[in-house]
């Protein structure tokens, strides 16, 4: 683009996106076409630059500039002023924020300028060696850009693994956090699932604003149509997730298919919303219609006068974001291992009706004044101080569910205790013999329950698919009530009071196996488990989908209400019940259908991985 320079093609383009209700686009800055060995700018390239940001302007689209390129399309782009290896070292640095310096005080004050990102999945450049090598990066690209543009925002451009790209240890230095989501799953149900989970992991309960900065698939990997579902799913679920906005990669086809790096890389070719010959595919409608209703959906005030309140969070574990000596779970499994059973826990209240959050372990004194409910899911280890702080929020009223894991397949935390307040948190005894790697769960296990809980009978039975072995502790009750068994008897789930909470112990790690699993247990069975915790504690359903694959999140108005549902799986007519009663329901978006409604529930169409945007008033 900047170097085959065609401002005619570059205007239709930019044309095109407004008349498809484009609002933002990321702009590359390829480096050898812009700077020479020492990090100094080229005139004739800001020239260029300026010109697609005029045309930008003069279409009311905004522009998020990306400053180090670095990565794009499968190949790594040479940067003039250093070797691959140098990036993060401070002679390579210093020429970096060089040329940065000279792009944003050239265009600090222009109109279509909203945003400025490092780099574009600069870990696939060269994977920083350590946090702190990182963040020394991203530390100085954020104090060169703000020492001169105060008023735009900052944020890494990195892969969501990245150091760059955590939550905790980057809000200090980035005003927004970006992942780049290319996910993949034997359950296509989870898989739309988890784009909502990852936003809300990357949110850490609101601490930072999030934009799904990169997203989409290639119509030279699946069909058109496919592609178009996909994105319509995820955009209502980011919409759902109260994420900021979406960049869906890419906005054209690529043309040129014996140049490098797509010589090698067919997909490449193919992620457009529009073909190489400027037509429209069937995304692209998508996106308008999505675009449409979005400004409608905004007028009416979701995120002002209409806000969602979670009541329940999931606690990310401390290793996850910080290392601390000899706990090497995060080297041992890597980071999307280890996050799968946090992911599943959100998956399993979000389709059970329960809005819920993430939050890091070590920020967990941020919520423990607004949740009814934390859940400590498919836990290894917490720390001392952890278990503390949760004892003191059950006895002030709070309410804890916490279920326990020693190892599965390879992995094997047999050195290692989950908790030191067995009997005073959780009224329990640790009796599994010294020595053991704990009681073996693999295939089916049945749960028993042997107490009403919630809307769960007595009696009542559940089944765990366990696809690989996992390893679990065994407890017996000191204080605590036994409410489920498995199949051999043994106690599974227990229920204790402290001071005005509850606590809730599950000994067989169902997140964990749900995300191990083949295909998750869409039946309602599990979600029916969670909806009993959420009676138990106090937490809020108000809005109930017949089906756990349609995702149903609520933004609470003082007389109404706005609900977005999106059905993650095929088609359905779906009931959404509502505890309270409604005297008005109007479809305000989607490309689901309303086709009737009560006073306590709502009928709906919805065809595959579709959405719907409903305002309910009471």
């Amino acid at each position: 683009m900047w170097r085959d320079w065609d401002e005619n093609s570059i205007r239709e383009d930019i044309e095109l996106m407004k008349r498809l209700g484009i609002r933002a686009v990321r702009l590359f800055i390829k480096n050898e076409d812009f700077a020479n060995e020492y990090g100094e700018v080229h005139p004739q390239a800001l020239e260029k630059l300026k010109k697609v940001l005029d045309a930008l302007s003069e279409h009311e689209i905004v522009g998020f500039v990306t400053l180090l390129v670095g990565h794009m399309s499968g190949k790594n782009w040479r940067i003039p002023w250093l070797a691959f290896e140098d990036i993060y070292k401070s002679h390579a640095v210093e020429k970096t924020m060089r040329f940065i310096e000279g792009v944003v005080k050239e265009f600090k004050e222009h109109t279509a300028v909203a945003g400025w990102i490092l780099s574009n999945e600069l870990s696939l450049v060269k994977r920083a060696e350590s946090r702190e090598e990182a963040l020394a990066l991203l530390r100085a690209f954020s104090q060169a850009v703000k020492s001169i543009d105060r008023d735009h925002a900052v944020s890494s451009g990195d892969v969501p693994d990245s150091f760059m790209q955590e939550t905790p240890n980057v809000r200090s230095y980035v005003d927004y956090i970006g992942p780049h989501l290319y996910l993949y799953d034997t359950d296509l149900v989870r898989h739309g699932y988890t784009y909502g989970a990852m936003l809300e992991l990357f949110s850490n309960s609101g601490d930072v604003p999030v934009v799904l900065e990169e997203f989409g698939f290639s119509t030279h990997q699946f069909s058109e149509e496919s592609q178009a579902a996909f994105l319509n799913e995820i955009l209502y679920t980011t919409l759902a997730h109260s994420a900021s906005g979406a960049f869906i990669w890419c906005f054209s086809d690529f043309a040129h298919e014996s140049d490098p790096p797509y010589e090698w890389r067919p997909l490449e070719l193919g992620f457009g919303i529009v073909r190489r010959d400027g037509s429209l595919k069937p995304a692209a409608e998508v996106v308008k219609r999505f675009a449409n209703e979005l400004e409608d959906i905004e007028k009416l005030g979701i995120h002002t006068e209409f806000k969602r309140m979670p009541e329940a969070s999931v606690l990310i574990p401390f290793y996850i974001f910080r290392d601390y000596e000899f706990v090497w779970y995060k080297s041992a499994l890597g980071f999307w291992r280890l996050i799968q059973p946090l992911l599943t826990s959100s998956i399993l209240l979000s389709s059970s009706g329960i809005d819920n959050t993430m939050i890091f372990e070590l920020d967990v004194e941020r919520v423990l004044n607004s949740k009814k409910l934390l859940l400590a899911p498919s836990t290894v280890i917490a720390l001392t101080s952890t278990w503390r702080k949760l004892l003191k929020y059950v006895e002030e009223g709070g309410n804890l569910y916490v279920s326990l894991v020693k190892g599965f397949g390879d992995f094997r935390a047999g050195h290692e205790a989950a908790t030191h307040l067995w009997a005073e948190l959780m009224g329990l005894e640790n009796v599994l013999e010294a020595g053991s790697v704990g009681v073996v769960y693999h295939g089916k296990t049945e749960v028993k329950f042997v107490r009403d809980f919630g809307s769960i009978e007595k009696g009542a039975r559940v089944e765990v698919d366990t696809p690989i072995p996992i390893y679990a502790y065994r407890a017996r009750p000191v204080d605590a009530e036994v409410l489920a068994v498995d199949g051999n008897d043994s106690p599974v789930l227990f229920k204790a009071r402290r001071g005005r909470g509850y606590v809730y112990t599950m000994l067989i790690p169902v997140e964990l196996a749900q995300a191990l699993t083949w295909s998750m247990d869409w039946s309602g069975k599990l979600q029916k488990v969670f909806r009993s915790l959420a009676q138990e504690t106090g937490v809020e359903v108000r809005y109930e989908a017949s089906s756990a694959e349609v995702e149903v999140k609520v933004f609470y108005g003082q007389q109404a209400d706005i609900v977005i549902a999106v059905n993650h799986g095929n088609y359905k007519e779906v009931s959404i019940a509502s505890s309270k009663p409604l005297k008005d329901v109007v479809k305000i978006g989607g490309d689901a259908s309303l086709t009737s409604w009560s006073s306590n529930q709502v009928a709906v169409e919805m065809s595959k991985k579709s959405g719907l945007v409903l305002y309910l008033k009471h």
